[in-house]
């Protein structure tokens, strides 16, 4: 037997834009979802002293860091063959194919993945977190990301 734990806070969601690439050719629009996360964890024992699997503060904390990273921020994966990703002084440039795009570097968050798709949003975060529990006892957990309602991935 388990304890699972889910917290999905109204809070933990990013803005973001983003376009997903489908193949050397084929790619979407520039747009953007208001992403919802969610986190399940299981744990098999609970402490003795407490009575508690984990103190939720300090999860909640460390999902909505990861949120905080991504939020209103232009995602671009700069692990696709797909793309050609540049740093100028003050730009981030993409190129897919005939299409030249060329942002801000503050609004940009280079991530080391080959699509901004949700499957690869959700392994990134899962990591991200993964990195972050080191310091306390998580034994297994999944994230889920939502990009509209009723459409989400989970891994983990």
């Amino acid at each position: 037997m388990a304890f699972l734990v889910q917290l999905a806070k109204q809070r933990f969601k990013f803005s973001a834009t983003h376009f997903t690439v489908f193949s050397k050719d084929r790619a979407e629009c520039l747009h953007g979802h208001n992403y919802q996360v969610s986190v399940d964890f299981e744990f098999s024992d609970l402490d003795n002293k407490t009575g508690l699997a984990i103190e939720f503060q300090v999860l909640k904390d460390k999902i909505q860091k990861v949120c905080d990273q991504l939020d209103e921020k232009v995602l671009i994966p700069t692990e696709s063959r797909f793309l050609d990703v540049k740093k100028t002084f003050t730009n981030i440039e993409v190129t897919f194919g005939e299409k030249f795009y060329s942002f801000p570097k503050q609004d940009c968050l280079l991530l080391p993945i080959a699509n901004s798709s949700a499957e690869s949003l959700a392994q990134w975060f899962y990591f991200q977190l993964d990195e972050s529990f080191k310091d306390i006892s998580v034994e297994e957990f999944s994230v889920s990301i939502e990009e509209s309602e009723g459409q989400a991935v989970t891994f983990g």
